[in-house]
C-alpha cells in the first residue's frame, strides 16, 4: 500500500455509523486523497456488500479498516484528536473552518512527524455526542450556506480529506511542463504568426469584414487576441486552412 507520508499520520474515525454504504463511500473519498487509515467504532453493519460496492475500488482502505467497540480504544495511541461538527456547540472549544484546521494539522505533522492524529466523524443523524466532543482538542466545520448545512458524511469526509491533502502534500504536477511531442506541438514561430496575421488581414478584406480604408484598430486587437492564445504551429496551420476555405467560399 502506497501512502503519502504526511497523510499517513492521520486516522479517520467514524463513530456509530448507521449505514454501511456510507462506510464504503467514505473509503472511496479517503482513497482518492491518499488517506488509508480508517477506524470504525461500533458500526451497525461491517463488513458489508453495500460498503464494498460503494467503495468503488478502494478495497485496500476497507480491508485494512480497524473496528473497535469504543471510541477510547480507537484513539488510545493518538496524541491529537479533532472532531467535526456541522453546528456550533457553544462549549468553549475552538471551532475552526477546515481550511484553518488543515493548516494546524500540517503544522503538527511538520513539527512532530511521529505524532498520530485522529479526526472524528459522528453518527449520520446527530453527529458527535457532547461526550465524544469532550476528548477533542478542536472542532472542524465545513463553511456552508447558513440555513442548510446537511452534508452526507462521505461528502464531508471528501471535503475534509481534500483540504488535508492540499495542505500537507506537494503536488509535483504543478512543477511539470508538458514537453512537445512533435514539431507541430511547438509554439508557433514569429514568422508563422506574421504569415497568419497577413493571411487573416487579407481574408477579412476579401470578405468585407475589414474596410482597408477605415481599419481602425481591428488588426491590432486581433493580434492581441491571438497572441494570448500561445498558438502552436499545428494550430496556426488549422487557422490558415479555415481562412483558405473562407476565401474559396467567396470565389477567390
Amino acid at each position: 500500500m502506497q501512502t503519502d507520508a504526511p497523510l499517513n499520520a492521520i486516522r479517520i474515525v467514524m463513530v456509530n455509523t448507521s449505514h454501511p454504504g456510507n462506510i464504503g463511500a467514505a473509503a472511496r473519498a479517503m482513497r482518492v486523497m491518499g488517506l488509508y487509515n480508517l477506524t470504525l467504532v461500533n458500526p451497525r453493519k461491517f463488513p458489508s456488500s453495500e460498503a464494498t460496492a460503494l467503495a468503488s475500488g478502494a478495497l485496500d482502505v476497507l480491508e485494512n479498516a480497524v473496528v473497535t467497540e469504543t471510541l477510547s480504544e480507537a484513539v488510545k495511541d493518538c496524541q491529537y484528536i479533532f472532531g467535526t461538527s456541522a453546528r456550533s456547540r457553544h462549549i468553549g472549544k475552538p471551532e475552526l473552518p477546515i481550511e484553518i484546521g488543515a493548516k494546524n494539522i500540517d503544522a503538527i505533522i511538520k513539527a512532530q512527524p511521529e505524532a498520530k492524529i485522529a479526526i472524528l466523524f459522528g453518527t449520520e443523524r446527530t453527529g458527535l455526542t457532547n461526550e465524544e466532543v469532550d476528548i477533542c482538542q478542536e472542532l472542524f466545520y465545513i463553511p456552508t450556506e447558513n440555513n442548510y448545512n446537511s452534508l452526507n458524511i462521505a461528502q464531508a469526509i471528501q471535503i475534509i480529506t481534500y483540504e488535508l491533502r492540499k495542505q500537507t502534500t506537494f503536488d509535483d504536477r504543478l512543477e511539470k511542463k508538458r514537453e512537445p511531442q512533435y514539431a507541430g506541438d511547438l509554439p508557433a514561430t514569429h514568422d508563422a504568426m506574421e504569415g497568419f496575421f497577413n493571411h487573416l488581414e487579407r481574408t477579412l478584406v476579401k470578405t468585407a469584414f475589414l474596410d482597408p480604408e477605415n481599419p481602425k484598430h481591428l488588426m491590432r486587437k486581433l493580434r492581441l487576441l491571438y497572441k494570448k492564445a500561445d498558438l502552436t504551429q499545428e494550430e496556426i496551420n488549422i487557422l490558415r486552412g479555415a481562412l483558405a476555405a473562407s476565401e474559396k467560399t467567396y470565389g477567390q
